[in-house]
């Protein structure tokens, strides 16, 4: 089975409650960014990892804009279900940017990054990266990875949404940066069966195929 949540924030409470949800290990868990369990390196924080490797699922994260990317960087790269990951725990990855997993037989897309609407109130380094936005080199890396499987993939996980005409999301609280670009041109270009986001801290269906993912734990139906 394959399931989706929002944002985390390192919050691990919010994962004690997916124990009973779980009825296998070898269930995934797709968390749409700012997993947040990566901030400071303090043994605190490793005794929370510690604990996510006793939830009965496999956790793979993209990084949202409350994800230390310098600490995250150091953990080592490999392979996961056919794209590239960093193992954070024994059951613990962070999707890399633009990769393609095949997972339970169901192709992910993966786009972490993201932009602060308060970055002039962070300190870069401490609660800030300067690479919290994709470069145009990765930019350009997702769309070959797209055009390999020519532009069709089952589901979409990003933690930025997508710049779309819909009128469900405030067109205030967007920013126009080049990943809100490459999404909103995907939207269009790319067939996939669903698509999640976690940005905008909502439980919210914005389409029948997009999803906006908060709290709630959604389980993908591939017979759907």
């Amino acid at each position: 089975m394959i399931y989706i949540t929002g944002d985390t924030h390192g919050d691990i409470t919010r994962l004690k409650q997916f124990k009973a949800i779980f009825p296998k290990y070898r269930d995934h868990l797709l968390v749409c960014g700012d997993f947040g369990f990566v901030w400071d390196g303090s043994e605190r924080e490793k005794k929370r990892l510690k604990k996510l490797e006793k939830l009965d699922c496999n956790i793979l994260f993209v990084e949202g804009t409350h994800d230390n990317l310098d600490l995250l960087s150091d953990y080592p790269l490999e392979e996961y279900c056919g794209g590239s990951v960093r193992r954070i725990a024994q059951n613990v990855f962070w999707m890399q940017r633009g990769e393609l997993f095949t997972i339970e037989n169901v192709t992910v897309f993966a786009m972490g990054g993201g932009e602060s609407s308060d970055a002039d109130e962070r300190e870069e380094g401490i609660n800030w990266w300067r690479g919290e936005l994709p470069s145009a080199a990765e930019i350009e890396a997702a769309k070959r990875t797209l055009e390999q499987v020519k532009n069709s993939v089952d589901l979409v996980i990003t933690h930025h949404s997508p710049r779309l005409e819909l009128g469900l999301i405030d067109a205030q609280r967007q920013t126009i940066n080049a990943l809100g670009a490459f999404l909103g041109a995907m939207a269009k270009t790319v067939r996939y069966r669903h698509w999640y986001f976690g940005m905008d801290h909502m439980d919210k269906a914005v389409s029948p195929r997009m999803t906006a993912v908060f709290e709630k734990v959604l389980r993908f139906d591939p017979q759907k």
